[in-house]
């Protein structure tokens, strides 16, 4: 049963591990080093970096391509069998880092709220939000590698565990359609992790030290906390999605972790569009229920080629786009 899970992860060599560890590690590390603490980020250093890691995980498909024409891998879907090369295999990789970057807008705005509940989005509070994504951003590519790696290894064991990854899906768009109903805000400072924190570690109100701990643990670090259960809660989401159209592991992992590097420089970004892409929401929901249907599909056989797949997902949301920037949103309509 396991056999395929196992062929999937051995087909990846030492060369594309290291192809891949050694610019990812270097661009990380210039990334969050080059930022210093107390620095405001500003959205034209935002949108550099942003092109950046785009530019980035452009480059890395040239090698994607050459070592899948060079070696190319095995396929299965249950009885099925197809033989994935470099074309296909880039295609599936953007597909994978596109679905990644959309299902992130949504984890970037609940980053937002968060920071707001602890009182970082004032003027005089913004600079620590970069320390927190900083440490962030860290977590959530820690936690991809751990929720991808299980993921490929299920999905590629059984194709009708597909069926309930479908579920779990459709289960998040119902989550993200209660949560448009709902105004409200959650108040972060009472969520149960921090609530867990305080319970076990002396807490000192004060931010004025700019550490996660002074005197015990600050709010800094109870933010931090709240990021990264966010991020657990996000990680476990989104690989259903990333696992119903690229279900190779070194494809799926590599996406994913090149999006996730470039989440701190497109929260800036984001935070600044927000009220001008309004109907993006509305297409990623869009966006998730096609992805249930094509794993429905894919456990019983029927797949779609990577290029349909890709071309899909950017049409998707380049109409949640569209939408957005011609159309009033439905608030301003009404008043």
């Amino acid at each position: 049963m396991f056999k395929d899970s196992l062929s999937a992860f051995q087909a990846i060599s030492p060369l594309d591990i290291l192809a891949f560890l050694v610019p990812f590690i270097l661009a990380v590390s210039i990334d969050l080093f080059t930022h210093k603490a107390g620095q405001k980020i500003t959205m034209g250093n935002a949108l550099k970096w942003s092109m950046v890691w785009v530019a980035c995980a452009a480059i890395f498909s040239a090698y994607i391509w050459w070592s899948y024409d060079k070696n190319p891998r095995i396929e299965r879907f249950g009885d099925t069998v197809r033989t994935l090369t470099g074309q296909g295999a880039v295609s599936l990789y953007f597909t994978g880092y596109v679905l990644e970057k959309a299902l992130a807008l949504d984890n970037l705005f609940a980053f937002y709220l968060i920071f707001k509940s602890f009182g970082l989005t004032l003027d005089a509070n913004q600079h620590y939000q970069h320390r927190i994504l900083y440490w962030g951003i860290l977590g959530a590519i820690i936690f991809r590698v751990f929720f991808l790696g299980i993921g490929a290894f299920i999905a590629n064991a059984s194709p009708y565990v597909l069926i309930a990854f479908a579920l779990i899906v459709l289960w998040t768009v119902w989550k993200m359609w209660k949560s448009g109903d709902d105004d409200g805000e959650v108040d972060y400072t009472s969520h149960w992790s921090v609530l867990a924190v305080r319970k076990v570690a002396h807490t000192n109100p004060s931010i004025d030290s700019g550490k996660f701990f002074s005197h015990g643990v600050t709010p800094l670090f109870l933010c931090l906390i709240c990021i990264e259960v966010c991020d657990v809660v996000f990680a476990f989401d989104s690989m259903p999605v990333i696992v119903a159209v690229v279900r190779d592991p070194y494809l799926m992992i590599t996406s994913s972790l090149w999006a996730a590097a470039g989440l701190r420089s497109l929260y800036f970004l984001l935070i600044a569009a927000q009220s001008k892409l309004w109907a993006l929401d509305k297409a990623i929901m869009i966006l998730l229920i096609f992805v249930s249907f094509k794993l429905i599909g894919s456990a019983f056989g029927f797949h779609l080629p990577p290029l349909i797949s890709v071309c899909i997902v950017f049409l998707i949301l380049a109409a949640g786009v569209v939408w957005s920037l011609a159309v009033k949103p439905p608030a301003e309509e009404a008043g």
